[in-house]
């Protein structure tokens, strides 16, 4: 091809290709700034820092701090994030109904002399909405941007929102915080007090008694109490009745933030009918009506929140499983994905060791620390036991060779009820499960191994 007309077809090209970016460029911004006018103003929420709304001689002050919106003025509180977001969501997208003459000749009617509502936007760049009377049209009214002289005829529904009581804008949760977000509590009754803890990822009772706490027990406690709904202000006369305890009347927990901080103090007190609660939480100071939920702090006790498991097991950890029932003893050990009876080298169905390992996993405490004595829980002398274990080959710099347990329990006499006395292991506290676990052990013991156990 000639030189020059290769040249020519290149330049050519080139301004096809500018004149389309330019094109899509220009749309876009004309489109965009199509939809802008049909709004009375436009800005970013992220961007807005505080909302001043000046209602005659009341003016309502938010300011948001770390991400946390406040109400700041005429009382000091948390605001609800919701309510903020649909305030802010009304004022961007007000739409334009009408924009009329200056105000100079219709001012009078318009109400905006003295508007009736006015809100300051704080960011960026300051933001001004005055709104004024009723239109004659049905559902508008009259509206200025600071800074315009033009009339706006703009949706009241932005009225009810900015005009909304001072209570309203106050979170109706207690708190915005998450059973995740605490380290510690500690309840405090005047029945006695219990502390809980996280030690390296789990929960554990310090107090009264020294156990594993169930993780989700916690979790819902925390969070029923952390997320009670606020339905009102109680009289400044209550928080001295809070202040201290009455049996059966008043509690308290008081929690320890994750990461550090001050500690949060959460005070309730049950009303004499013991349907209605009144709680003071040290972070907001005021008194407040709040849910049902709050019974909880009432209701809680240590039992309540154990960990009600015998232990759990992995099954792709356990390299041994002994067992134990009657004075006879089977040990079963891994054989790549089988398992043998380690005296004869009889193969065991794996279904069987998997059905085993999940009822050890399903099985719940049905209650803790029995009055029974030694001779009649037959703890002294288990009739049987089941101890799960990994296995090493040859010494390690942190453990020994041979076998070492992963999690394990031993079963004694029944009950008047058909459960079963047991004990978890390395533990000396008996507690009380249902017979499935130390049946199916006592199956396990007594099959014949020759021909090894069946599928299901």
């Amino acid at each position: 091809m000639n030189p020059r007309a290769t040249i020519a077809l290149f330049f050519v090209t080139l301004a096809v290709v500018v004149g389309l970016v330019w094109l899509r460029g220009s749309v876009g911004t004309t489109r965009d700034a199509a939809e802008e006018g049909l709004y009375a103003v436009a800005f970013n929420s992220d961007d807005i820092r505080g909302i001043d709304i000046t209602r005659g001689a009341e003016i309502v002050s938010l300011r948001r701090t770390n991400g946390t919106w406040w109400l700041v003025s005429p009382l000091a509180d948390r605001a609800d994030p919701e309510v903020v977001d649909r305030l802010l969501r009304a004022v961007r997208f007000l739409r334009v109904r009408d924009e009329q003459e200056d105000m100079e000749s219709v001012g009078g009617e318009t109400g905006l002399l003295s508007p009736r509502l006015r809100l300051d936007l704080r960011g960026p760049r300051a933001i001004r909405l005055d709104l004024g009377a009723k239109s004659a049209l049905p559902g508008e009214i009259f509206a200025r941007i600071g800074g315009d002289s033009s009339v706006l005829r703009v949706p009241d529904t932005i009225v009810d929102l900015a005009g909304a009581p001072t209570e309203s804008f106050r979170d109706s949760r207690l708190t915005d915080l998450i059973a995740g977000d605490i380290e510690k509590f500690v309840v405090r009754r005047t029945d006695g007090s219990m502390t809980v803890r996280r030690e390296r990822g789990s929960w554990i009772i310090e107090k009264p008694v020294a156990a594993s706490a169930d993780p989700r027990a916690v979790r819902d406690f925390l969070n029923a109490l952390l997320g009670l709904s606020i339905s009102g202000l109680a009289p400044v006369s209550a928080i001295p009745e809070i202040s201290g305890l009455v049996r059966g009347q008043t509690a308290t927990i008081t929690m320890t933030p994750r990461g550090g901080g001050e500690a949060l103090d959460l005070q309730i007190a049950r009303d004499p009918d013991g349907e209605n609660f009144t709680a003071l939480f040290s972070p907001r100071g005021d008194a407040f009506r709040v849910g049902a939920a709050a019974a909880q702090l009432f209701q809680v006790s240590p039992e309540g929140l154990r960990d009600r498991s015998l232990g759990f097991v992995d099954i792709d950890t356990v390299d041994r499983i002994v067992l134990e029932s009657d004075g006879c003893r089977r040990m079963l050990r891994r054989d790549g994905q089988a398992w043998r009876d380690n005296q004869d080298g009889e193969i065991f169905h794996p279904d069987q060791v998997d059905d085993l390992v999940s009822v050890f996993n399903a099985t719940r405490v049905g209650s803790f620390g029995t009055a029974a004595g030694a001779q009649e829980t037959g703890l002294q002398a288990p009739a049987q036991r089941v101890t799960f274990q990994a296995w090493l080959s040859e010494n390690s710099a942190e453990e020994p060779a041979g076998g070492h347990p992963i999690a394990g329990a031993e079963f004694g006499l029944t009950d008047a009820q058909g459960n079963v006395y047991a004990r978890e292991a390395g533990s000396t506290e008996s507690v009380i499960v249902s017979p499935d676990l130390p049946d199916m052990v006592r199956q396990l013991v007594n099959l014949e191994s020759s021909g090894g156990l069946p599928p299901r």
